[in-house]
């Protein structure tokens, strides 16, 4: 595994963690990476870590809506811990 495929999918286990059940959105985590000094050339490479991370029974889609802040404005279901 690549360093940045590495380091995202353990921020985005650990972040899951933190959240104890409670529903959060993909952007919430990748601005959090991002400020932590996680991020890829490219932001869409986060889909496959989310995907991933989703095969591998860490997180499901959950039914909260939350709205995108890099999406002007659309709404995307979140994700939940497992």
């Amino acid at each position: 595994m690549k360093s940045f495929e590495k380091d995202a999918y353990g921020f985005l286990l650990k972040f899951a963690r933190k959240t104890k059940g409670r529903p959060f959105s993909a952007e919430q985590v990748t601005l959090a990476a991002k400020d932590a000094g996680v991020c890829p050339a490219d932001m869409r490479h986060w889909g496959g870590i989310f995907n991933q991370a989703a095969r591998d029974g860490y997180i499901a889609r959950c039914d909260k809506p939350f709205r995108r802040v890099m999406g002007n404005g659309t709404l995307t279901l979140g994700w939940v811990a497992r």
